[in-house]
This record gives structure tokens, C-alpha cells and sequence, in this order.
């Protein structure tokens, strides 16, 4: 690992001891939108890891979840943030929520990091370096037919809009796959499809700070994740979300493009 991800790491795991060592003051919840919530916690990690993060590199631009001052381009070195995604598990003591964060030289993705200080696991990767759970290498599940996959989706609740659409997929996915998942973390489930504790994720709507640094991770172990209509994702505006161990991807597209 080179000296920079060692520092982020530092970083990271200095912002967890702040996730640990809170108490949700229901005094200060935000309401942003519908299932939409930010906490003093959520504040408390991002302006920490900003400033560490300005501090590693002075002239990088930072996309952070709880800014209202993001740039949201590639052109330089760029951070995409999010503090806590798993913001209404934090809340209710749910102990499911990771920081997520993505680093990109210009377009070309870097490194990724996920880090769930509940359990004090550390998914990283560096582009052509392969993908880490705690330092030890991870990889994507084998499985090839869904009937043996343990799938996991998001509801996307921002958009209830979207949720019949959402709840007819995954009662076809359901029917023909193992088992299906909903854990709240977008970020934790790209990392569990890494290490091949998923089989695959799917989400309608997802925000760049949710899926960046996932993503990083998922290439890094092997697996494949797209939008639904199959197509490169991109990490400056919202998008569909199709992640998997990249055998059964076809198999998926077939029933989220429905």
C-alpha cells in the first residue's frame, strides 16, 4: 500500500472511532426529504475527513453527500464522499453503516474504500492491485445459475414513486434466485457482492457518493456493475445500479430492464 492510502486509511479509521463513540441527538436529525435523513454524526465524519483529506491533498476537489458546494466534474484529483451511508440504520442503532469513499485522478478511477467501523472491516482497492477485506484478498462468488445467488437490492425510498416497479422486480428476482437481501447500505452491499457474500445488488436510483467507491472495490475483486440498461456507469449524476459477480450479470439485466 502506498503512503497516501495508508493515510487515508488512518483517516478512515480515526473517522470511525467518531461513529462509534456517538449519540444520536434526535434534536439535531435533519429531514431532508421523504426517508431522507443527515445527523450531527453525518456532519461530524464529513468535516473531519474533509479537512484530513485537504490536508493529504491541498488542491483536490471533494464531492461530498452533505455539501451543498460540490463540483461535480473529473477534471482534476478528486475525492466523492459519503460519511455515513446508512444514515436511518445509525439512527436506530442498527449497526449497518459504512464510510464510503472513492479517489479519481481525472476520469480514471484510482481507489476505493468502504469502511464499516461496527464491525471494523476495511474493504480497499487500488486500480490493477487487486481488491482487500482487512488486507487479505477478496474475490467475487463463482456461482453461476441464480438459483444459487444471494441477491441484494435497495428500495431507493427517496423515490417511493419507483417502489412498485422495485417490488415487481425483486418478486420475480426472489422466485427464481436463493435468497434476497435489504440491508440499507448501498455501499456495504457493492462490498458484500466483492467479497462474495452477495451475488449481485441492484438499486433504482443511486447517488454517486453511494456507489463510487463500491464499484472501485467490485472491478478490483472481479465482479461487473453497469446501470440497468447495461450500460458504463458514470459518477457525476444519479444512477441505476446493477452490480454482480459478473457471471450471472446477463441473467439479472434479463429481469431489471424488464
Amino acid at each position: 500500500m502506498d503512503r497516501l492510502n495508508e493515510q487515508v486509511v488512518e483517516a478512515l479509521r480515526a473517522a470511525g472511532k467518531i461513529i462509534l463513540e456517538s449519540q444520536i441527538d434526535k434534536a439535531n436529525i435533519i429531514q431532508k426529504s421523504a426517508a431522507n435523513y443527515v445527523t450531527q454524526v453525518d456532519f461530524q465524519v464529513q468535516n473531519f475527513l474533509v479537512d484530513q483529506l485537504r490536508r493529504l491533498l491541498p488542491d483536490s476537489n471533494i464531492i461530498t453527500e452533505e455539501s451543498e458546494n460540490n463540483q461535480f466534474n473529473l477534471e482534476t484529483a478528486t475525492w466523492i464522499l459519503d460519511p455515513v451511508d446508512g444514515t436511518t440504520n445509525l439512527m436506530r442503532g442498527y449497526r449497518h453503516s459504512a464510510i464510503s469513499l472513492a479517489f479519481f485522478n481525472g476520469q480514471a478511477p484510482v481507489s476505493g474504500f468502504v469502511y464499516n467501523p461496527f464491525n471494523d472491516e476495511l474493504f480497499t482497492a487500488r486500480i490493477g492491485n487487486g481488491a482487500y477485506l482487512n488486507d487479505k484478498p477478496i474475490k467475487v462468488s463463482k456461482n453461476k445459475d441464480l438459483k444459487d445467488c444471494l441477491i441484494g437490492f435497495g428500495t431507493n425510498p427517496y423515490h417511493r414513486e419507483q417502489a412498485s416497479k422495485t417490488f415487481r422486480i425483486t418478486e420475480n428476482i426472489f422466485m427464481h434466485s436463493l435468497e434476497i437481501r435489504r440491508s440499507g447500505s448501498a455501499a456495504l452491499d457493492l462490498a458484500y457482492v466483492a467479497c462474495g457474500r452477495l451475488d449481485g445488488f441492484y438499486e433504482y436510483s443511486l447517488q454517486p457518493w453511494d456507489f463510487a467507491a463500491g464499484m472501485i472495490v467490485l472491478a478490483e475483486a472481479g465482479g461487473q456493475a453497469t446501470t440497468w440498461q447495461g450500460n458504463p456507469l458514470g459518477v457525476l449524476k444519479p444512477s441505476s445500479v446493477l452490480a454482480t459477480n459478473g457471471l450471472i450479470h446477463q441473467s439479472m439485466l434479463n429481469f431489471v430492464k424488464e
